[in-house]
């Protein structure tokens, strides 16, 4: 028997604007990921990961699983991993944070800069 467990899932759940002209783009685009890009969210311990959408209020979801042990180490491989960089200057021209003085996926959490993509708290949840 192995004593190795798999750490508890951290659940993250965000939200950010889509610009409604972008509507098609952004679907499209999220239809057919580039393989780097998922291989690399894989390679950062994110599962489960999926974006709805709202119409009435042009609200994109994000929700995802974290399951590694290093979180902060493992969003710094993604930020660091140039084709991701590569997908986010694409997909930010179609979005709006929500977050006052945010730049950028890219620089989401550097040096103080607020994150790209707003994160909510989790009140409930039941498996």
């Amino acid at each position: 028997m192995s004593n190795t467990t798999r750490p508890e899932a951290k659940r993250i759940h965000q939200i950010i604007k889509l610009k409604p002209e972008h509507y098609e783009a952004y679907k499209e685009c999220h239809a057919k990921v580039w393989p780097e890009v998922l291989q690399r969210i894989k390679s950062s311990h994110i599962e489960d990961y999926s974006i709805s959408y709202d119409p009435s209020t042009n609200i994109l979801f994000a929700s995802f699983k974290y399951t590694g042990t290093n979180f902060e180490e493992d969003m710094e491989a993604i930020r660091q991993d140039a084709r991701t960089r590569e997908w986010w200057k694409m997909t930010d021209g179609y979005q709006q944070s929500l977050n006052l003085r945010a730049v950028s996926s890219e620089m989401g959490g550097v040096n103080g800069t607020p994150a790209w993509w707003k994160e909510l708290e989790e009140v409930f949840y039941v498996a």
